[in-house]
């Protein structure tokens, strides 16, 4: 029988990052620790005091981890109405704000500004034609999955490729956070260009956003912009423009989709010959693919810039040369500077890229790209309200976590103490089932009782990397069919039915998921319409 060490895991306003304390022994009963949400924070598998039981073994491991593992993905991309200015100017499609489109919170500002102007827009799917031509606007969603900004049109449709945006930012100082933009116009298709944001202006900060589309999906038009732990989707030229871009910690996911399943990262469209007006810098950043091939990008323009700097690949899915030139513009080859530093990945290798194709040695930082800091942009209520819950923890990490309990069966009370000891940044092992390692810094599950292992979680804020979990579960580490503290026994009819559906924890569905969409035991869990797990 498997045997848990006692503690509690709070995720609370004065905390933001997970913590582990120690406590004494197990009292005579259990308790379901269910989560709540107040104020809106969800709160987890925790009491009015920081010594809180595990639940006993009888409540399945697979549950607890399920509940977990939910909270904190809606926790890292929601935003809370209470954080917001007096001044913010709230959207809702229920008619609980201020207004219902987001169209009209923007022409409802005055056309002049010199300091931030705050939108906060509630979930929803709002099927709006955006423009902002008003400086400093800050969009700021309630949940980044939640929050849906959405458009049909391409080039087909207007006859241009770049106004057929969903969302067009034509303006100086603009931010967004935690919103999807998305465009949903046929592809493929003739001029099926369709952006889903476009970026015209100087100093854009944008961050915990996705871009939605098949081509074109983000356009740098013009000016300067850092995107930060963006999600951005696509297979032809999906990030594309004249402009000057950053991309820090995002994820370029490249999707097949009607019949084609040969892609293109960028199409940079740099004309300063000394390489400082425009150009894109990916840095730190992940390239996923559903399967489908990719070049890295194509030579736009006549001085095309592009930096792959520190980015994991999958190496098998990267076309061989790596760039290509468009038809009739083969001699931008010869001014172009295009190339990748420092890359890695499985498979990962620079074996037969174009002879002109550039070998970086050394690459500008992200300030030096930019040509100012971006710390001096990202000052915003969205970066206030996560910057005071990390000093309220460390002003308050002595104090007892305010939390809800609900109790199933009970015959002992844990009295309310004060618990100053600190957690154990180290991480702790609980009989070899699971490594929490450093909290700040994301956790490693390991191997709980060789029955699953979760991988890499990464960095909360970054959101998750569940390993390689789009493929099969090596046999070796599978869940044990004839433990019952494990899984369900099945037959050999009902084995053979499953052999080729996930093991638990594993994903089984979201956003463009071509993988299996069954389970070897449990069902397939929706968390939101990006992600999906076994549970």
């Amino acid at each position: 029988m498997l045997q848990f060490t006692r503690f509690s895991i709070a995720l609370n306003p004065s905390i933001p990052s997970w913590a582990i304390m120690s406590g004494s022994t197990r009292p005579s009963s259990s308790s379901i620790i269910k989560s709540e949400s107040i104020n809106p924070y969800p709160i987890i598998f925790a009491k009015t005091t920081p010594n809180v039981l595990f639940p006993e073994p009888g409540i399945p491991i697979k549950t607890i981890l399920s509940i977990f593992l939910i909270y904190i993905i809606q926790y890292t991309y929601s935003f809370p109405q209470n954080k917001l200015p007096k001044d913010a100017i709230i959207v809702a499609k229920d008619g609980s704000g201020n207004f219902r489109t987001v169209t009209e919170a923007i022409d409802s500002l005055p056309n002049s500004a010199s300091s931030e102007r705050v939108i906060y827009i509630k979930n929803g799917r709002y099927y709006e034609y955006l423009l902002c031509q008003k400086n400093f606007v800050t969009l700021v969603g309630e949940n980044r999955d939640k929050v849906i900004i959405t458009y049909d049109l391409n080039n087909a449709k207007t006859g241009s490729s770049s106004e057929c945006a969903t969302v067009k930012a034509k303006c100086s100082n603009f931010k967004a956070f935690d919103i999807t933009f998305e465009n949903t116009a046929p592809f493929p298709g003739d001029n099926a260009q369709a952006p889903a944001f476009y970026s015209y202006g100087n100093q854009h900060y944008i961050e915990n956003c996705n871009f939605l589309s098949y081509q074109d999906t983000l356009l740098s038009y013009h000016g300067t912009q850092y995107f930060k732990n963006c999600f951005i989707q696509g297979l032809t030229d999906f990030i594309w423009g004249f402009g000057r871009a950053v991309f820090d910690n995002c994820t370029l996911n490249v999707v097949s989709k009607g019949g084609k399943t040969q892609g293109y990262l960028t199409a940079n469209g740099n004309e300063d010959s000394n390489f400082k007006e425009g150009g894109f810098l990916i840095t730190n950043s992940k390239v996923t693919s559903d399967g489908a091939t990719f070049y890295l990008g194509r030579l736009w323009k006549k001085h095309c810039y592009v930096i792959f700097n520190k980015v994991t690949f999958p190496g098998d899915k990267i076309v061989k040369e790596g760039w290509l030139t468009f038809s009739g513009n083969d001699d931008y080859k010869f001014t172009s500077k295009v190339g990748e530093y420092q890359c890695q990945g499985n498979n990962y290798n620079t074996f037969g890229r174009v002879s002109w194709s550039t070998t970086y040695t050394s690459v500008p930082s992200i300030d030096d790209f930019l040509g100012f800091s971006v710390a001096s942009i990202s000052n915003s209520v969205y970066k206030s309200a996560a910057n005071s819950a990390a000093n309220n923890n460390t002003s308050n990490n002595n104090n007892p976590v305010n939390t809800v309990t609900i109790v199933r069966t009970t015959t002992t009370k844990v009295t309310p103490t004060n618990n100053n000891n600190n957690s154990n940044n180290n991480g702790q092992n609980f009989n070899n089932g699971f490594n929490f390692g450093n909290f700040n810094n994301g956790f490693n599950f390991g191997n709980f009782n060789n029955g699953f292992n979760f991988g890499n979680f990464g960095n909360f804020n970054n959101g998750f990397n569940f390993g390689q979990n789009n493929n099969p579960a090596p046999q070796n580490n599978a869940i044990p069919q004839n433990n019952v503290n494990n899984a369900v026994p099945q037959n050999n009819a009902n084995a053979a039915a499953t052999q080729n559906c996930n093991p638990l924890f594993y994903q089984c569905g979201g956003y463009n998921f071509k993988g299996s969409t069954c389970c070897k035991q449990g069902t397939c869990k929706k968390f939101n319409d990006m992600f999906s797990m076994c549970m």
